[in-house]
């Protein structure tokens, strides 16, 4: 095993045996998936990088490397954009995508292998660290006289994902690949260990869908620092992909000057829709609710609604309940899953849905909503307007999003049981 601290200020000697100076980092090809060591740069000025080729090489030891041919034969090269300076590694951050967590680089472990040598792994443990002082051989030696031998915190390189950086300016496509392995749950919790321009990163090389996914599931505080650190049309292309009740929750974070620059980059039908819950006041079930439902007619029959289905092919968040509306697009009433398989082709629907619908006002505060959703087992509730049209719906899982962030722990039951055939309702304060 080489371990890439022990060879950091190596002397580095030619084949006459004269000494050419210090070792100050070693180059890798970061684009396989074991990077391959390339090159070493001898400690001197970073601006002027003259990377010493690796085939030069004819042995590694801990205070020296030798090379094969005298200084006159050397022919240095600049350092390439698909290499990466590993001592620029070191006390940085990295993901380990396998823990999905946020780890600080100690060490780098190098191995032999087939005539080259390979990056294998990153020390995160205190081992690595005291490695790097030179004190690891007596604290090792210490611990196995009194407790038994310290342990090794190493994890593979193939389950880490690095970030480039200033002397790294390599595009990291391994690691892209590894972040959008993570599921978007825990990428977005592990953003909070992240820096500003980690995040950046991060939001940049996942496609739209998944950063929006990822950001959706971050702390309001990470959400508000992405979209005023991102480039504006990437920032609008990202709340797009968002559904409208996550991108009013990250828009309503934000100064205002940035929310209408955003929303003004933003497509059409999306600006609109955020624009529709940003009317309502914050807490209200109308701030939370999303505008993406689907509402049936009631004219149709179970065969026309199957197809409408299939043409809508509806997502899961959709299909928890299907919702019908009269020519006014008020609410008429719920249509059960089982209750439109087993009707016949030409039966209408007006006739198995179930009218008496528990409904919620849209000013009504979103604890009614959580109560309502809890006494009665809900997974959504329909949203109405004053004249009782369907103007949203709030899942399970909106309501709980906001109990969590704002850490709601009693929730107050106070709601009421509304009929579909209701046409006009008091603002509930």
């Amino acid at each position: 095993m080489i371990y890439l601290s022990r060879l950091i200020n190596a002397a580095i000697v030619d084949a006459e045996g004269v000494r050419l100076g210090a070792l100050g980092d070693i180059a890798v090809d970061i684009r396989e998936p074991l990077p391959r060591v390339t090159g070493l740069w001898l400690r001197g000025d970073r601006s002027k990088l003259a990377i010493i080729p690796w085939d030069f090489v004819a042995g590694v030891h801990d205070s020296e490397i030798r090379l094969r041919v005298a200084r006159h034969h050397l022919q240095p090269r600049p350092l390439q954009p698909e290499e990466l300076l590993l001592a620029g590694v070191l006390d940085t951050q990295v993901v380990d995508t396998d823990g999905v967590k946020v780890v600080r680089v100690n060490d780098l472990h190098l191995m032999p292998a087939n005539g080259d040598v390979r990056l294998i792994a990153v020390d995160v443990g205190t081992m690595g660290l005291l490695r790097r002082l030179n004190l690891d051989r007596p604290v090792d030696w210490l611990a196995r006289m009194f407790s038994g031998p310290l342990p090794d915190r190493v994890i593979p390189w193939k389950i880490v994902a690095a970030f480039g950086g200033p002397m790294t300016p390599v595009k990291l496509s391994v690691s892209r690949e590894r972040l959008r392995e993570i599921h978007p749950a825990d990428l977005g919790q592990l953003m909070e260990d992240l820096d500003r321009d980690e995040r950046v990163e991060v939001m940049t090389v996942l496609e739209h869908e998944d950063a929006a996914d990822a950001l959706a599931e971050a702390d309001p505080d990470v959400q508000s620092d992405v979209m005023k650190s991102l480039p504006s049309e990437l920032a609008a292309d990202i709340l797009e992909e968002m559904s409208p009740d996550d991108a009013t929750d990250v828009l309503t974070d934000l100064p205002a000057a940035r929310a209408e620059e955003l929303i003004g980059l933003m497509g059409p039908e999306e600006a609109a829709d955020v624009k529709e819950l940003l009317k309502y006041p914050e807490g209200t079930a109308g701030s939370v609710m999303t505008t993406e439902f689907i509402a049936l007619p009631e004219g149709l029959t179970a065969d026309q609604t199957l197809a409408r289905l299939r043409d809508l092919a509806p997502t899961s968040e959709h299909i928890y309940y299907f919702y019908v509306v009269d020519g006014q697009h008020r609410l008429a009433g719920v249509l059960p899953l089982r209750a439109l398989i087993v009707a016949r082709a030409d039966q209408p629907i007006a006739g198995i849905i179930t009218r008496d619908v528990i409904s919620i006002f849209a000013y009504d505060e979103v604890e009614n909503v959580a109560a309502a959703l809890i006494k009665y087992d809900l997974l959504a509730l329909p949203v109405v307007d004053e004249i009782n049209r369907l103007v949203g719906v709030i899942t399970l899982d909106d309501i709980i999003d906001v109990v969590v962030r704002k850490g709601r722990r009693r929730i107050p039951m106070r709601f009421r049981r509304r009929a579909a055939s209701t046409h006009a309702r008091a603002v509930t304060r």
